[in-house]
């Protein structure tokens, strides 16, 4: 009975280890170690999404890893999962000394810290792990997991919190010939990359709260406590303007409100700027009142994680939309089957969820959408737009 326990054991081990396994990579000189999350129901006969996820300023991968809940969407999706871990940062005063900074992503930032001790001014720059190769270390764990799964090579995501949402900011801007999205939680365009050129187009979710405590939403400010107060990069507006410009989306977004469906002070507002270059699109989730937070579905309007899934899927549905009457068509039926009418235009576009166009009319205010499959769309013509469901 002793050894058939031993064995039923061992094999659960393997099976725990199997599905999440903290893994070592030498990179740069150094060890750098993630976390690799491959659900039980992965098949090297299908490709698999891949999801990178990155905690924030002085956090660990395996925080991180269970506090955003990915691995219950991993699960549901059979998406594998890969949540590095940051090197400690040290912050080197000329003349003093080293002082720890907590685990740091080398996002593309600096700032210039002045202040005085003892009567003696101190001035220098201070870029956030410049010694960490991250960004070439992501790249050489998504080349490690190639080598060993199947992977879908049109679903390689990252997303972050705070400094690991800069940190994704990075990689889109210098390896979106690879990524084909990416999700930001506090966290925007740091300083040292918001003048360079990303290498493709890349479709991004900003989501940032107005009322952010550690990175100032306006500003993009932090503050040092005694080494005063320092901008990191675009303000969060900023920062989806950078994406939208270089996308070449529409100018005009699509807005929408979120039901208010629990009494946490929050309103989320999400607005969306669609038909990019490449079927490229921007979404900003606006957090009125937000601070520095993860948000989850138990206690608020929406939950972040379940969010940026359906972003990175194209399949995010705001309910429940009060449009403004001075932008919003007047589009009827609505569900409709074959037909539309849209009131007062007859040069309208027709975009998916993920903002590409579908359906092009001009000249008429009957549409046949007889051809389009059953799902949600934007209705769309100059600055006006609305949401139609096709149903049949």
């Amino acid at each position: 009975m002793k050894k058939a326990f031993t064995l039923i054991f061992l094999a659960l081990m393997a099976f725990s280890l199997n599905a999440q396994t903290l893994k070592t990579l030498t990179w740069a000189g150094q060890e750098r170690q993630y976390i690799e999350y491959v659900p039980s129901t992965y098949s090297e006969d299908t490709p698999a999404p891949v999801l990178f996820m990155l905690h924030g300023l002085g956090d660990e991968a395996s925080n991180f890893f269970n506090a955003t809940n990915i691995r219950s969407m991993a699960d549901q999706k059979g998406w594998i999962v890969v949540c590095p871990q940051a090197l400690e940062f040290n912050i080197e005063v000329p003349g003093i000394g080293s002082y720890p900074f907590g685990t740091a992503w080398s996002a593309g930032i600096t700032v210039t810290v002045e202040f005085n001790l003892y009567g003696m001014p101190f001035n220098f720059d201070v870029t956030v792990n410049p010694d960490a190769d991250d960004s070439g270390f992501l790249m050489a764990t998504l080349a490690t997991l190639e080598e060993e799964y199947n992977l879908e090579q049109d679903s390689l995501f990252f997303a972050g919190f705070s400094l690991g949402a800069c940190m994704s900011h990075r990689m889109a801007i210098e390896h979106g010939d690879r990524i084909n999205a990416i999700a930001a939680v506090s966290g925007v365009v740091g300083n040292d990359m918001d003048e360079l050129t990303p290498a493709a187009n890349v479709n991004v979710l900003e989501i940032f709260g107005t009322n952010d405590e550690m990175i100032s939403y306006d500003n993009a400010e932090i503050s040092l406590q005694s080494y005063g107060t320092h901008s990191i990069g675009l303000p969060a507006e900023a920062t989806v303007q950078y994406w939208r410009a270089f996308n070449q989306c529409a100018e005009e977004p699509v807005f929408e409100e979120y039901p208010d469906t629990h009494n946490d002070g929050l309103a989320f507002e999400m607005y969306s700027y669609l038909d990019g270059q490449n079927d490229s699109h921007v979404s900003f989730i606006k957090v009125n009142n937000g601070m520095h937070r993860w948000y989850t579905g138990g206690s608020n309007d929406i939950d972040y994680t379940e969010e940026i899934i359906k972003f990175f899927t194209g399949t995010i549905d705001v309910t429940d939309v009060e449009e403004q009457a001075e932008t919003a068509l007047n589009v009827y039926p609505n569900p409709a089957k074959d037909f539309i009418f849209v009131e007062g235009s007859e040069n309208v576009g027709i975009y998916d969820l993920c903002g590409k166009m579908v359906l092009q009319s001009q000249g008429t205010s009957k549409i046949d959408i007889s051809s389009l499959p059953d799902g949600m769309y934007f209705v769309r013509s100059g600055e006006r737009c609305n949401k139609l469901v096709v149903r049949r």
